[in-house]
Formats: structure tokens, sequence, C-alpha cells
């Protein structure tokens, strides 16, 4: 999936951790656990149905849909 920060629209890949049941998204080679609320901050750019329900389940109700979300397909 892909999030866009809303205060600088830096684009950032993300995925939901199946361990940790938290979003973790990668900034250049780091990568951070995003928590609930930090999550105002960032809208959903692209994602997969079940990202989307994985999200939801993991608590990330702050996260946004972006204007231009787009369905991301399967792999």
């Amino acid at each position: 999936m892909i999030l866009r920060c809303v205060l600088d629209g830096l684009l950032l890949p993300a995925e939901v951790s199946s361990q940790a049941a938290s979003l973790v998204a990668q900034d250049g080679d780091e990568s951070f656990r995003m928590e609930a609320l930090e999550a105002v901050f960032y809208e959903l750019v692209s994602a997969t149905c079940d990202e989307v329900v994985r999200l939801q389940r993991c608590g990330y109700r702050l996260l946004r849909f972006a204007a231009d979300f787009r369905k991301a397909e399967t792999s």
C-alpha cells in the first residue's frame, strides 16, 4: 500500500505487520511503526481490499482515503 503525508506530500510504501498488528511504513532505508493516532497525518493513496480490512482491524480508523485513492490489484 502507499501512504501520503498530508503535511509534506511524501509518499511512503507501507504494510500491515502480522506479528505486531500494526502499520509499518518505509521512509528510505528506515522503517517505522505508525501509532494509530499518527495516522491522522497520512492518507491512503493505494491499497488492496484486504489491506484496507487489515488496517481497520488494527485500529487505524483515522487513516483517510486520499481524493485520488486507487484500488490496487491483489498480487
